[in-house]
């Protein structure tokens, strides 16, 4: 990465909670393996069931975060804007996304990639461990919420067959 594209890059990621460090080096290396990607409206940014190994931060734009029912339907799930990071599960494992993201309005992103993030974590053991907290107290929040809407929908269904059988 050019100096000038590594400090755009440093810039960013100074604003960001999810890579607040203290360590100027680290924050430097972590810059030096991030880039830049754009996509326009419209276009896919990560398509649900493929392999992922890349996280992307928003930093402009908005994108719409969809899911496919059994019947191949799709449906929102939410909307993500600048700040927001998503394919968060690809810098822990080897998985396959599970939504697809479309580009609502032209967008910028940084990504980094899963390889270049757990090397940097060998190199800056606190700076990767801090940052990993930080996603695993997303995918934590994440998944109390996911919870929480299993359990109201199967009450409601119970509700429904409890007044079916009345």
């Amino acid at each position: 990465m050019s100096g000038g594209t590594a400090g755009v890059v440093l810039g960013h990621l100074q604003r960001l909670p999810l890579f607040a460090l203290d360590d100027a080096a680290a924050m430097a290396d972590l810059a030096a393996v991030c880039e830049i990607r754009r996509s326009a409206r419209g276009e896919v940014i990560l398509t649900e069931g493929s392999l992922g190994d890349t996280m992307l931060v928003i930093l402009s734009g908005r994108v719409r975060v969809e899911r496919r029912t059994v019947h191949r339907d799709s449906f929102t799930v939410s909307f993500l804007e600048q700040d927001n990071f998503f394919g968060e599960v690809a810098l822990l494992g080897r998985d396959r996304r599970s939504a697809t993201c479309v580009a609502e309005t032209d967008c910028e992103f940084l990504v980094i990639g899963r390889d270049d993030f757990v090397a940097f974590g060998d190199r800056h053991h606190a700076a990767g461990l801090a940052i990993t907290r930080r996603v695993a107290t997303r995918l934590a929040d994440r998944l109390l919420a996911a919870n929480e809407e299993i359990l109201s929908l199967f009450t409601a269904l119970v509700q429904e067959v409890e007044g079916e059988l009345r």
